[in-house]
């Protein structure tokens, strides 16, 4: 009932200042500004390694500034990797289960039987073409969240009181209330997909720490043209495997800035709610999500390919920037276990 009645006064507020043409707020903190505030950094040299190693603690703890890959991701942050969509609780992420099929934690959803040697990428990601159904609005890319969020707050579409519930959702927002945001932008035709634009675009967010991989792995710098942000070789792209296993931008003057957006969304989420309950939610993430220091915590890493650079030290560049081995060698068993969250298994068993 809390719920109902915290939607309907956000969709009642919504509505009055949509016909007003929405009300102009202050526009919120540079997003990169906003992250190193939610997911404080560590200092790294010249080459992006680390200076100084220091105790770990939910008030003390760093992250990579140089970030290059995904793998220790949902890892201890001494790893270099960042929490996961699945850490983070993304509502619309929509992920599959870790039952030791390929892609495990993933937003492809391959069956159980499913070829290690097939590409990831084949397999679907949830899709919908209703928000009512039971997988709701379906996967929805963590920029579109980031794009609403932050064009409510400085439209001032939803009052910020609306947008939380601490005894239901502690310091997150209310998905409920985060999916009107969307569809108040990227509404839905009724009985059709929603087409949803690329991060670097205008409409999509123009989301600055994407760096996207366009013009191949030999011309890493501006200006950047469309494609995916991991940078594989040229062979790796040709054998048709998932490029989600290769480095992000790692050479050139961007090398190491990458970041996910949902690690960005994570970061408006910690600002907003800071500021509306600031003595329930903390300025950094794992202040408000300390269980992921945990012994008890099961990570939320993805598996990974044999890489050319396994013989380095995992917490190391060398590491972080290897390149998926050809032949391709991958096994998604390597990634089973019963990880917190919420996963989508309609596909698993088919």
């Amino acid at each position: 009932m809390k719920l109902l009645l915290s939607l309907f006064l956000a969709l009642q507020l919504s509505t009055a200042e949509s016909k007003k043409g929405g009300k102009k707020g202050k526009k919120v903190p540079e997003i990169g500004s906003l992250m190193d505030r939610a997911f404080p950094m560590w200092e790294v040299d010249g080459d992006g390694r680390r200076v100084e190693y220091k105790e770990c603690t939910v008030e003390s703890c760093e992250w990579n500034p140089y970030y290059l890959t995904k793998r220790y991701d949902g890892l201890h942050p001494n790893l270099g990797g960042h929490p996961t969509d699945i850490d983070v609780r993304y509502a619309f992420y929509k992920p599959s289960a870790f039952m030791g099929q390929p892609g495990g934690g993933s937003p492809h959803h391959c069956p159980e039987d499913y070829d290690n040697s097939l590409p990831i990428q084949a397999c679907p990601k949830i899709k919908t073409k209703t928000d009512d159904g039971p997988s709701g609005p379906g996967h929805i890319p963590p920029h579109i969240a980031l794009a609403s969020l932050t064009w409510a707050t400085e439209e001032r579409l939803i009052k910020r009181s609306k947008m939380f519930d601490y005894d239901l959702h502690g310091c997150r927002v209310v998905p409920d209330v985060l999916l009107h945001m969307i569809r108040h932008y990227f509404p839905r035709t009724v009985g059709e997909y929603v087409d949803y634009p690329p991060p670097i675009t205008p409409e999509g967010g123009d989301y600055q720490y994407e760096f996207p991989s366009g013009r191949g792995v030999e011309n890493q710098g501006p200006p950047y043209e469309p494609g995916p942000p991991h940078w594989c070789t040229a062979d790796f792209l040709a054998a048709g495997q998932w490029p989600d296993f290769c480095p992000y931008v790692f050479e050139g003057p961007d090398a190491g800035k990458y970041r996910h957006p949902h690690i960005a969304y994570a970061a408006l989420e910690v600002y907003l709610a800071n500021m509306e309950m600031p003595d329930k939610c903390a300025t950094t993430w794992l202040e408000n999500n300390p269980d992921f220091l945990e012994q008890t915590w099961v990570p939320t890493n993805i598996a990974f390919p044999d890489m050319d650079a396994d013989d380095f030290p995992d917490d190391s560049v060398e590491h972080w920037m290897g390149q998926p081995v050809l032949p391709y060698n991958y096994d998604g068993s390597t990634g089973k276990k019963a990880a917190a969250g919420a996963y989508i298994t309609e596909t698993l068993f088919k």
